[in-house]
């Protein structure tokens, strides 16, 4: 049979089959509910699935008590993933607040580094020094004064009502302080020393006893007691010549023409007293800080003729 005959032969067949059996027609609603139907079953299968894995995981997490099992959940929709949002932040409360601040402080006051004791001998007796000094007395604050003892009833016994308890009983107007601290009244230098003990923790001062000085001792320095004394001596006597001859016996001659009449005072020519501290010491030369009266004390140099011969950076 060739090709062409086949095919007449298959088209007659089909026109008789159309012919015997008309076109189905489709119902728009059944076919609705069907599709629903279907999808009703495969999402009870869905459920069904999902119920034995939970199953399962309930068996898996009574072997291991460790672990924390999580219930699985049935699938749904897609969602945006959304990150944990932060636990709300309480402000603090005054209390909180106060204990904070108050524990800062400790802290602070714990670490601060403890008073040096060369700094605080030479407060204490530049305060008594001003204090014995009707003239100079309104300038001694008692608050800043018993803050440098360790607490108030050294501070009362040792500085007393007077300061006295400090130069040991004496009134001074002269104190050189350079280790041992001698006390001078005029350019003459007493019998007792004062000796001050210390608390190591705060550099606070816990005592003070007085101690005597040979008459023969070479202690001091003549240099400075001899000049600033003498100024001192002067200035309570109302001598105004003795700033030059003290300056010939104790003041280089260069230093004198290089700053004229007040040559070794830093311009205090009438000092109410003096105080020498912080000791240093060359090949030929010492010095000293010396004060005055004023609020900062000023640096000298003594040459090896035991002359003044450099003060105020000069």
């Amino acid at each position: 049979m060739k090709d062409y005959d086949l095919e007449q032969e298959l088209a007659a067949a089909m026109l008789d089959r159309s012919r015997q059996e008309p076109p189905r027609s489709y119902d728009v609603d059944d076919l609705i509910g069907s599709v629903r139907q279907r999808r009703r079953r495969l999402q009870a299968g869905a459920a069904a699935a999902v119920a034995i894995v939970a199953l399962g995981a309930g068996f898996l997490s009574r072997a291991d008590h460790d672990r924390v099992s999580l219930p699985v959940q049935a699938p749904t929709a897609p969602s945006a993933v959304l990150p944990p949002s932060p636990p709300p932040v309480e402000p603090p409360s005054p209390t909180a607040s106060a204990t904070v601040s108050a524990s800062a402080s400790a802290s602070a006051s714990a670490s601060a580094s403890p008073a040096d004791p060369a700094r605080t001998t030479t407060t204490l007796f530049l305060a008594a020094l001003r204090y014995q000094n009707p003239a100079t007395r309104s300038e001694v604050d008692p608050v800043e004064v018993a803050a440098l003892f360790a607490d108030e009833s050294t501070y009362q016994r040792i500085w007393g009502a007077d300061s006295r308890g400090v130069t040991c009983g004496a009134s001074v107007d002269g104190v050189l302080a350079a280790g041992e601290i001698l006390l001078y009244q005029g350019v003459e230098r007493l019998d007792r020393a004062p000796s001050l003990t210390f608390d190591g923790a705060r550099g606070k001062v816990t005592d003070l006893t007085c101690g005597t000085v040979a008459g023969g001792s070479k202690g001091g320095d003549p240099t400075v007691s001899g000049f600033y004394g003498g100024l001192v001596a002067a200035t309570k006597s109302g001598d105004s010549t003795a700033v030059a001859r003290l300056g010939k016996l104790f003041v280089t001659a260069r230093l004198r023409s290089d700053q004229g009449p007040t040559a070794g005072t830093c311009s205090f020519t009438a000092p109410p007293f003096w105080l020498a501290d912080n000791p240093s010491s060359g090949t030929l030369t010492h010095g000293w800080t010396v004060h005055l009266g004023g609020r900062q004390g000023f640096p000298i140099e003594i040459d090896e003729t035991a002359r003044i011969s450099g003060s105020c950076g000069g």
